[in-house]
């Protein structure tokens, strides 16, 4: 069996992190003597970091060195993790939040991704297994963040704990996947003409959609719901740990979707309503309606990531892939970074909807224009 199979595993030790840390991270800070929109700055900053990061290494250093990359950060977040649950006082457990990069969404745009990605693409080359294999790849990590979101019901201790315990499993994981043979640093004039246009127009059309969703992180939609409904985290937890099986469910399927109406069409077809049921959901003053909208949302919201995922690893030749991938994913999350402390801040007055207006808005707006950019490429990735 191929050794590379082993980053399933690792993306759903990350998704259980993430799962956790994605629904309390907000209100775990506010809890620790800081306010929300401070709060929402340092989440910021926790992303600004990671994307800058991300942005510098896959420019520089390709997936040769994929290996030890990922073992590196691996032991970051290791230190992040551990250092916010056992280190006391509200400036430490900012610092360690930056650290370990824990501001993120269960989706996982971080250099983790920016390199395992490429791995697994080279597992199987023929399109329509590469479209499952990024599903599944995708639904391992969806699962882990539902149970990690579900774990918050038995207390937020215990969350934390398992939490570290599974991010020095991951550090433990990385050895055992090969060394890869490929390019070890990357200069421009190694990257394809089409590899740059192509993470060029996926790099502003991602940042765009990013902007739309860092006003609604999912641990922004979960304080949202705290002080609108007055929810307290165990109820968070098994609120988003169906919002989670949802979106396992719904990437389960995307593979039969995107084999018969190709890959872009997949991605805009599903990420299209998903946003109009994100506006409505503050709308209705009622928390079984609102959470209805939540759920039926998230049943679209996340099919575009395998696709997105199988599109750039199948669209660009297999020595760029790293660089495009890892472009794309630091330069969304850095547009990410640009809303979650003004999002923070207005939910923190008064369970603002604006964030949830502005945010859809804004993602219908890069729906539509990623339909025009790439609907003539869609039929070649079927």
């Amino acid at each position: 069996m191929d050794r590379r199979y082993v980053l399933f595993m690792t993306k759903a030790l990350r998704g259980f992190i993430y799962g956790v840390f994605s629904v309390i991270i907000f209100i775990y800070l506010i809890n620790n003597n800081i306010s929300a929109p401070y709060a929402g700055l340092i989440v910021t900053l926790s992303i600004v970091l990671n994307s800058l990061i991300t942005f510098f290494i896959t420019s520089n250093y390709g997936d040769g060195y994929s290996k030890e990359i990922l073992i590196i950060f691996s032991i970051l977040l290791a230190i992040g993790t551990t250092g916010l649950v056992f280190v006391q006082g509200g400036l430490f457990k900012a610092l360690f939040s930056i650290i370990g990069a824990l501001g993120v969404n269960p989706s996982d745009n971080t250099i983790f991704s920016s390199y395992e990605q490429p791995l697994i693409s080279k597992i199987i080359e023929k399109q329509h297994m590469k479209n499952i294999i990024f599903s599944y790849y995708t639904l391992s990590g969806y699962i882990a963040s539902s149970i990690g979101a579900a774990s918050l019901y038995f207390g937020l201790k215990y969350s934390l704990q398992i939490s570290v315990i599974f991010s020095i499993l991951t550090i433990l994981l990385y050895f055992f996947i090969p060394h890869i043979e490929g390019r070890k640093r990357i200069t421009k004039e190694q990257i394809k003409e089409k590899s740059k246009r192509t993470a060029r127009d996926v790099s502003l059309l991602f940042s765009m959609d990013a902007i739309g969703g860092g006003f609604v992180l999912q641990s922004l939609i979960a304080l949202w719901f705290k002080i609108r409904y007055h929810l307290n985290i165990s109820q968070l937890g098994l609120i988003f740990f169906v919002v989670d099986i949802i979106i396992a469910v719904s990437i389960f399927i995307t593979p039969a979707i995107s084999k018969r109406i190709g890959l872009i069409r997949t991605m805009v077809y599903s990420h299209l309503p998903s946003n109009i049921f994100l506006i409505l959901i503050p709308i209705f003053p009622n928390v079984y309606v609102s959470l209805l909208l939540l759920f039926m949302r998230q049943s679209l919201s996340q099919m575009d990531v395998p696709t997105r995922q199988s599109y750039l690893n199948s669209v660009v030749d297999k020595d760029d892939r790293s660089y495009v991938v890892g472009v794309s994913n630091a330069s969304r999350s850095i547009a990410q970074s640009s809303t979650p402390y003004i999002s923070s801040y207005l939910i923190s007055l008064a369970a603002s909807s604006i964030p949830f207006i502005a945010g859809g808005s804004i993602k219908i707006a890069y729906d539509l224009l990623l339909f025009n950019r790439f609907r003539r490429e869609n039929e070649k990735y079927d």
